[in-house]
C-alpha cells in the first residue's frame, strides 16, 4: 500500500505514536482480527511489519 506498513511508520516516527493514534490503531487491528475470526479465518503472523496503511494512515 501506498502508505507503508506499520513497522516503516513507527522507524520514521521513532517509535513514537500519540495515545490517540495508538487506540485507533489498536481498535482496527483489533476489528480486523474480529471479523476474521467470524469468517473462520485465523492470521497467524500478526505483527508491525504485515499492517499496510494507505497514504492517509488508515
Amino acid at each position: 500500500m501506498s502508505g507503508g506498513s506499520m513497522y516503516d511508520f513507527l522507524h520514521k516516527q521513532k517509535g513514537v505514536l500519540s495515545l490517540p493514534s495508538l487506540l485507533r490503531v489498536a481498535i482496527d487491528v483489533s476489528n480486523g482480527m474480529n471479523y476474521l475470526h467470524e469468517n473462520n479465518i485465523m492470521h497467524r503472523d500478526l505483527k508491525a511489519a504485515n499492517l499496510l496503511m494507505d497514504e492517509n494512515g488508515v
